[in-house]
């Protein structure tokens, strides 16, 4: 038997074999964006075994832009041009 594999974000114990290949747990699983679900993924899909940086690195990133979605800058684009 292996030993006790917990999940990154809650620390409660994991049960499930995929949830413990992504060391993830279903609740914290279903919490995520899709983006980071794609991403942890595809890092396990590669037979990578995952440690909490690799996990903390790829939550971490910020969501991609959606389309028709106005660029974060610094002040507004009126206030600027007056």
């Amino acid at each position: 038997m292996t030993g006790e594999v917990e999940c990154q974000l809650c620390h409660k114990p994991v049960r499930s074999g995929v949830a413990r290949t992504r060391r993830v747990g279903s609740r914290c699983w279903r919490k995520l964006r899709p983006d980071q679900r794609a991403t942890i993924t595809a890092l396990t899909r590669r037979g990578r075994s995952l440690g909490p940086h690799q996990i903390r690195a790829a939550l971490n990133r910020p969501a991609p832009a959606a389309p028709d979605q106005l660029a974060l800058t610094g002040g507004d684009s009126h206030e600027q041009q007056n």
